[in-house]
């Protein structure tokens, strides 16, 4: 492919290029923010890719911007989405975002997705709200964002009929317990997991009818594996590791998990968070692509996808001090291991642009170029058109 076709290929992805070659190398500066050089193979393979992250909470919760943060903005103020908010979302190669909010009750959760919707409403040249396997289809094509409204709890579902509401609100996945007990099963941090509830069948049973994804990521194995056998339809892991590399870390998935959420059909997002890849010092972007190779060897390539768990500026842009603050507040789980600068993240996968990152290190692992696509985002697209309806 002649470098101007290439260039002009690229740009029209939407991918926002200052391109200065190296000669010999054919890796090229990508962005004009940032000095890591990309190969033309990956860049080629992002811009053709649809790249679907699990668990991405779109926006910024650091940098601050009229007196708040972006993501803030954006919800209380949704004219104050700019285009250039939306070209630094499509220069991450993201095409569509799983925001993954951790919802409390069924009031804020009730607020939040109201939120939402009035800002995906409000800058529809920019967002499309993903909740149907017609739009799913078309988000790479529109060049738009796509936001799939996901939660990590379900203690908003109050009684059986609620899920229909949420389901009427836009939400398409729901995790059925974050860390804790709730009246739906049991957490990863639960120290006797009594696995699903009777209520929580039912709920399992309602959103295989209506079309809403089951995500167990962060349930308990027992409650895990309860839901596996019940649902009709494919389960989610969407954001966890593989606790036979991660041994005795409960929020990382066992073979057994990982194996029956796959009999049902459904796969494994693999995170990019340090104390969910590794119990010890260093971690690094290799630690996350062994996780990777490991569930591909498990249940097979196309079983395995992305989900960081963190959004396009992480927390590892805190000041240290808060970052440290962070750490001391934070479930005694949460504290397996940091390092010294107390990082969240891995180098390397800790910003923006990690999914070019991706793409070399599974280049580097010499998977083929639609393999790549696969892990990127074909993979959970393809499960979500098995869970949607239209």
């Amino acid at each position: 492919m002649r470098r101007r076709h290439f260039i002009q290929k690229t740009s029209r992805a939407g991918i926002g290029m200052a391109m200065f070659p190296y000669i010999n190398t054919n890796a090229y500066r990508l962005f004009a923010d940032n000095d890591t050089k990309y190969s033309d193979r990956a860049i080629r393979i992002v811009a053709e890719a649809l790249v679907i992250d699990m668990l991405s909470p779109l926006g910024d919760d650091i940098h601050k911007r009229e007196g708040m943060s972006v993501g803030q903005l954006w919800l209380s103020r949704p004219g104050r989405f700019t285009k250039q908010d939306y070209q630094w979302c499509r220069d991450s190669g993201i095409n569509v975002f799983g925001l993954g909010w951790a919802g409390r009750d069924h009031e804020a959760v009730t607020e939040y997705l109201a939120r939402w919707n009035g800002c995906i409403a409000s800058n529809s040249q920019y967002l499309e709200r993903i909740d149907s396997v017609s739009k799913l289809n078309s988000i790479s094509a529109s060049k738009k964002i796509g936001i799939l409204l996901t939660l990590q709890n379900s203690n908003h579902f109050r009684e059986l009929k609620d899920v229909d509401l949420f389901y009427q609100l836009g939400q398409r996945v729901s995790q059925l317990t974050y860390n804790e007990r709730n009246r739906l099963g049991c957490g990863a941090f639960v120290d006797v997991d009594e696995g699903l509830t009777e209520f929580g069948a039912a709920v399992v049973g309602r959103m295989n009818t209506i079309g809403m994804g089951v995500d167990v990521s962060h349930c308990g194995d027992k409650t895990t594996l309860d839901a596996a056998s019940i649902s009709q339809k494919p389960v989610l892991i969407t954001h966890a590791a593989c606790r036979s590399l991660n041994p005795g870390y409960s929020r990382a998935k066992t073979d057994e998990a990982i194996k029956k959420v796959a009999s049902t059909g459904g796969m494994i997002g693999i995170p990019m968070l340090r104390f969910m890849v590794r119990d010890r010092e260093p971690v690094t972007i290799e630690h996350f692509l062994d996780h990777i190779d490991y569930a591909v060897k498990l249940v097979g390539l196309e079983k395995v996808g992305i989900g960081s768990d963190q959004g396009l500026v992480t927390e590892d842009h805190l000041p240290v001090e808060v970052r440290g603050k962070r750490l001391e507040t934070a479930h005694p789980k949460y504290r397996c291991h940091t390092n010294e600068k107390f990082l969240i993240g891995i180098e390397d996968l800790n910003h923006s642009k990690r999914t070019f990152d991706v793409t070399e290190g599974l280049i580097r692992r010499k998977y083929s170029d639609e393999e790549i696509k696969m892990v990127l985002g074909k993979n959970f697209k393809r499960v979500l058109q098995k869970i949607f309806m239209d």
